[in-house]
């Protein structure tokens, strides 16, 4: 209550004793028309007035006086829910500031596990779906074109990868927004947003990780809500940026550019490793060398942007066709080799034919036409027979060489390794 308003309501304090004055007043007359003792009943008058007065002004005035104490704790009240609120708001804001570096420290941590893209791609996935309350991830990288392409996505709590992706489209759109410019890009449309996060380390622009998140609640904590997703995410943009950068420079150090499949160098170094824990464990592995048939024929009638689509294609039915513990490989030209651990020839014997039926059930779609391919595949096994792993490829080679001489579009198996076959190099 204001100075101005307490000295005006005390004023009206002395409303009371003049109104007992009054009174006293009626008093005295009563008692001169009664008794005609004009002395005593004006004593009377006036004494009972002035106790009533001051009865009731004192009455007003205390009451003034724990009004405005009331007043006062109301006002102190209110500034402590304030602060109260204040705490609270800048509590849940240093909770939230603790998650999202707990989640970074989680995501650069990851590195030191695996430099494989597609185990780190899960990993990080891992963590922000929670933190995020995400409904999808995407993880968009740029190839040796500077094209943006899909590596990995987590839909419905399943990370899909390489084949897995076919049919799954992502809109790249807002991705190439946010690479150009290097900030983040949202597009909101009430009920869910669309934040795409660029990948940029070391002034490298990697990709774009791009997130599809529910928004619920009144447009206000929709409002917050976004504004506590930027906020995130561009505070984990760099760590992701570092995560991502590593597995990238190691892929593109063993990773084929045209094909996607892993290099020869990469092959050399896999099946060395092989051979060893084969000889150490004495478990089995094999190898198939396959050839496309006829390659240079698509080369010279269709020219080389066709044949660059024909070996993109078998790479992708090659990848297509073996298991996930398999390594598949783009040995030289149009050769291709595919490593296979734990795993008898037999059983290699049937994943081989499954490949060589795809290929040939899948011609390849360019503008100038379809383009029907065969291959031809060599298998051989390991064994303790073999002095080293380049014995094992001789012996892959020479069956590949029978598999052409035969009449191509077909699958044969190694001989005795004991048996000496030179190949010939058969024209493809």
């Amino acid at each position: 209550m204001k100075k101005g308003s307490n000295n005006w309501a005390l004023g009206l304090y002395w409303i009371p004793l003049l109104a007992g004055l009054g009174g006293g007043c009626v008093c005295l007359y009563f008692l001169i028309a009664r008794s005609g003792d004009l002395g005593a009943g004006l004593v009377v008058a006036l004494v009972l007035g002035v106790a009533m007065g001051l009865l009731v002004m004192s009455q007003a005035v205390f009451g003034a006086a724990d009004a405005r104490t009331l007043a006062e704790s109301r006002v102190s009240e209110e500034s402590l829910e304030q602060r109260l609120a204040d705490v609270h708001t800048q509590s849940r804001e240093l909770s939230s500031h603790l998650e999202v570096l707990t989640a970074m420290r989680e995501v650069t941590r990851i590195l030191s596990d695996t430099v494989d893209l597609r185990q780190i791609a899960g990993s990080v996935f891992n963590v922000l779906e929670p933190l995020l309350g995400t409904d999808e991830i995407a993880l968009i990288l740029r190839n040796e074109e500077g094209d943006l392409v899909l590596k990995a996505l987590r839909r419905s709590g399943e990370t899909l990868h390489g084949t897995q992706l076919s049919g799954n489209e992502v809109d790249l759109s807002d991705a190439e927004e946010a690479l150009k410019h290097q900030t983040l890009v949202k597009a909101t449309d009430g009920s869910a947003g669309v934040f795409c996060v660029p990948l940029v380390a070391d002034r490298d622009a990697l990709g774009v990780m791009r997130f599809e998140i529910q928004l619920e609640g009144t447009h206000g904590d929709k409002e917050r809500k976004i504004d506590e997703l930027e906020a995130t995410l561009t505070d984990i943009a760099k760590h992701l940026a570092l995560v991502v950068k590593t597995p990238t420079l190691h892929d593109r150090a063993i990773i084929d550019g045209l094909t996607g499949l892993f290099t020869r160098r990469h092959f050399d170094i896999r099946i060395d490793d092989m051979f060893r824990l084969a000889r150490r464990y004495a478990t089995p592995f094999c190898l198939i060398l396959l050839d496309v048939d006829h390659f240079k024929q698509v080369n010279d009638t269709r020219g080389h942007r066709a044949g660059d689509a024909a070996l993109r294609e078998t790479a992708t039915l090659i990848t297509g066709a073996i298991r996930d513990c398999d390594s598949a490989f783009r040995y030289g030209g149009e050769e291709f080799a595919v490593l296979l651990p734990e795993t008898s020839i037999t059983q290699t014997h049937v994943i081989a034919e499954r490949l060589r039926k795809a290929v040939r059930a899948h011609p390849v779609k360019i503008d100038q036409g379809d383009i029907s391919l065969t291959v031809s595949l060599g298998v051989a096994e390991y064994s303790t027979d073999l002095a080293n792993q380049g014995e094992l490829i001789a012996l892959s080679d020479q069956a590949l060489y029978r598999a052409k001489k035969a009449g191509r579009d077909q699958t044969i198996l190694q001989e005795d390794p004991r048996a000496e076959t030179p190949r010939k190099k058969a024209k493809t």
